[in-house]
């Protein structure tokens, strides 16, 4: 517990700054977590597949170049057909790789497609929320990609605090029984309705300091509704993207990614759910136009 607290506070003390900064500095820190959660899953991958163990330093890095690049797509730099042409061109080396090498068959494209999209292109998505003031067509939007984050967080977090309370108290129903046995059924219903008024409160509060409906409502009544959904949506995708990478490590036999937290493990065991519910939110902002 000790060495939890005290690695908690690291990063706290190194994390929050580069959050409130954004642009660059917070950019160059999505860089290093795509790059460190893409090591991750090789190394896991290589557990039944050892020729991947080479490529576990070199490929990750395709994951930092997607999120630079779908930064200078928000900033108008470059155009989103580059992003898609980016995430081709990483799908063709990964292709060149498993014809060039023998001892892995085409099968093995996969594992390198799920590195790609899931700790390059989902963690991208999470950073170019933070940097959604650059394009946001607001008269004071300098730190709207903040609080846009920090509704994010805040709906994400809470909800995986409230379901392990509300489940250890009235938990009798196991949610996933073969993929995390302690999760259940009341401690999921418990985590999304008490992570949905708090994203709700958030959200709420945001607008009404910027004056603007994100999702373009006219009435309020229904904008508030539309918000509750969205929250809503967040914390069951939140829990889905937890479930998604404990099955990822039952499958594969490891107790946590890796130990670069310690005591936490690694960047996917700490924020399998924020980038499951970045990806989700920077879809949603797309189709509203506000990215």
């Amino acid at each position: 517990m000790k060495q939890r607290i005290i690695t908690a506070l690291i990063m706290a003390v190194v994390l929050v700054p580069l959050v409130i900064l954004g642009e660059i500095p917070f950019v160059v820190l999505g860089m290093c977590a795509a790059y460190v959660a893409g090591y991750e899953l090789l190394n896991m991958f290589s557990t039944k597949h050892p020729s991947l163990k080479r490529y576990r330093f070199i490929y990750p890095a395709f994951n930092a170049l997607l999120v630079l690049t779908n930064y200078f797509v928000l900033e108008g730099e470059l155009e989103l057909s580059f992003y898609l042409f980016m995430i081709i061109a990483v799908f063709i080396c990964a292709m060149i790789i498993c014809l060039t090498n023998s001892n892995l068959n085409m099968s093995v494209f996969g594992l390198f497609a799920t590195v790609t999209v899931y700790s390059g292109v989902f963690v991208s998505s999470l950073v170019s929320i933070r940097n959604v003031n650059s394009v946001a067509e607001v008269t004071d939007a300098k730190y709207m990609g903040l609080w846009l984050l920090i509704y994010l967080i805040a709906s994400t977090m809470v909800t995986d605090i409230a379901a392990y309370f509300v489940g250890v108290k009235f938990g009798k129903k196991r949610l996933a029984p073969l993929i995390s046995p302690k999760k259940s059924v009341e401690g999921a219903i418990g985590g999304s309705v008490v992570g949905t008024i708090c994203g709700t409160l958030v959200m709420v509060a945001i607008e009404s300091y910027y004056g603007i409906g994100f999702l373009g409502i006219e009435s309020k009544v229904l904008n508030i509704i539309m918000i509750v959904v969205l929250s809503l949506a967040i914390t069951i995708i939140g829990q889905i993207g937890d479930l998604v990478a404990s099955k990822f490590k039952r499958d594969y036999g490891i107790k946590d990614y890796s130990n670069i937290f310690p005591g936490h493990g690694g960047v996917l065991d700490r924020f399998d759910s924020l980038i499951a519910t970045g990806t989700f939110m920077y879809i949603v902002f797309l189709f509203l136009g506000i990215l």
